[in-house]
């Protein structure tokens, strides 16, 4: 099947030297895209802003969303002689699109003929117009899109919005940091929008069932960066929070938190070779979000910490953030992500001192900066599975995921008494026949037994957690 790739506007606007690059990397996208999804085009050929490809039927919804795309069409090309050529050719294949309709014929020509594109436009409107009822060049109901280019025609006959922008590759690094909630997930899309390769830097904060939650909405995100592999950065931060909570004054809290999560970013970043810090901060969002807190909690890095931070969503409000993360199809898993930076009780400062920021942190100690960088786990987004990461924080898991396979280690007798729903007995299972790509989560009256087990079962190859809790937090769940 014949597609042809429309290029974002800005690339044509781009200097002879620099455009081969923007428009070679742009084709190298859409391959990587492609091949990630199981498709592929052949005979790739770039010609003016325009790519030609051929392709496998089905591929316009993963062109559609490489960055640099304007606008993907399938088509289908005819070689012509002359206009009344096309016009016949037009008859036959847009008859039966106008039939009863109103039309207007779009066109766009390149070469040398004996004709314009206007007189492509009037011949065959003219030649269209007795099947139709009439013709509309405001508001028709269908289109007819025609290009001419040298002795061949192209029809199209559906066309796909493309995401625009610049493709990924051409603009540097940025490390971001993500949540995993609406705002940075959203802010991820739009730096890498820009051209930009984005890595995810997660600070854990909460419970394994929050970063199993939070690793499925970036997975999701990955996917859509094409060009590249994503990476993300995770750092324990549970420490840090301790020492915040038990050094710092409650109202500085929030923002001397902040703080550190930028020196860790930008420690980070430097010592990767990122070029900027991202952050999906919106101004006046949250407390630490004000104008003013931004400005002396930047004011307060120290000279040798400073790298570019980008907002891109510092001014949009939150109905414009999550119609955005509807968009992206992330809106239903970052609503079960918690936002767990919170941490100061009663009011918070809006207007920060500089002096005072810089005293509350040095409570703290700029020291712990290293030691978290040095604690920093790395992966692969798009090879690495969730579970594989999981996998290497903790054996014991707060949560069931949906497709485990959860298996009671206690004694038959008590089995038979109760057991979670649909759980297997160990008892009654084959250890080589259970699956190595779901979870399987294992349980006991007190979570000891069900460790050992879990180890025992992760000695073999298998995905194996042991339920946090034992036996009364696994009925609270049931009866929850």
């Amino acid at each position: 099947m014949l597609y042809i790739v429309k290029v974002s506007g800005e690339i044509p606007l781009k200097s002879h030297r620099t455009r081969p690059r923007f428009e070679n990397k742009l084709v190298s996208n859409i391959l990587e895209a492609l091949r990630r999804h199981g498709l592929r085009c052949s005979d790739v050929k770039v010609s003016e802003g325009i790519i030609y490809a051929d392709c496998d039927e089905g591929v316009e919804g993963v062109i559609k969303d490489v960055f640099g795309v304007h606008k993907v069409c399938k088509a289908f090309m005819f070689e012509f002689k002359d206009l009344s050529d096309i016009c016949r050719l037009s008859e036959e294949f847009f008859k039966d699109v106008v039939s009863g309709k109103k039309f207007a014929v779009r066109v766009r020509r390149v070469g040398q003929h004996t004709f314009t594109s206007v007189d492509v436009a009037k011949a065959v409107g003219e030649v269209l117009r007795k099947y139709s009822s009439g013709v509309d060049l405001d508001n028709p109901q269908v289109e007819v899109f025609i290009e001419v280019r040298g002795d061949k025609v192209y029809f199209y006959r559906e066309c796909w919005q493309g995401v625009n922008g610049l493709p990924i590759g051409v603009e540097g690094r940025v490390l971001m940091l993500v949540s995993g909630g609406f705002d940075s997930v959203v802010a991820s899309w739009l730096i890498a929008k820009r051209g930009v390769e984005v890595d995810i830097l997660h600070y854990i904060m909460g419970s394994y069932e929050n970063l199993f939650n939070v690793l499925k909405v970036i997975k999701k995100l990955a996917m859509r960066l094409y060009g590249y592999n994503p990476k993300i950065f995770l750092i324990d931060l549970s420490t840090l929070v301790s020492y915040i909570l038990k050094s710092v004054r409650s109202d500085y809290r929030q923002v001397v938190l902040r703080r550190f999560m930028y020196l860790i970013a930008l420690e980070l970043a430097r010592k990767y070779g990122y070029d900027a810090v991202g952050t999906g901060e919106s101004l006046g969002q949250a407390s630490s979000q004000t104008l003013k807190n931004l400005r002396v909690i930047e004011e307060s890095l120290p000279v040798e910490y400073r790298l570019p931070i980008l907002r891109p969503l510092i001014s949009m409000d939150k109905d414009e953030i999550i119609k955005l993360a509807r968009y992206l199809g992330t809106y239903e898993d970052s609503s079960k992500v918690l936002e767990l930076c919170n941490i100061a009780s009663g009011p918070v400062t809006t207007r920060a001192d500089l002096n005072a920021l810089i005293s509350e942190s040095s409570k703290v100690g700029v020291e712990v900066v290293s030691e978290l960088v040095n604690s920093v786990k790395v992966y692969d987004l798009l090879s690495t599975d969730v579970y594989d990461i999981l996998r290497e924080f903790t054996i014991e898991l707060d949560f069931i995921p949906d497709n485990a396979v959860v298996v009671d280690v206690r004694d038959k007798k008590e089995f038979e008494v109760w057991h979670y729903p649909n759980a297997v007995s160990i008892y009654d299972i084959d250890i080589s026949e259970l699956p190595k790509d779901r979870p399987v989560i294992t349980y006991c009256d007190s979570g000891q037994l069900s460790s050992v087990w879990a180890s025992t079962l992760r000695a073999k190859g298998i995905n194996a957690f042991s339920f946090k809790g034992g036996l009364g937090r696994i009925k609270s769940c049931v009866s929850g």
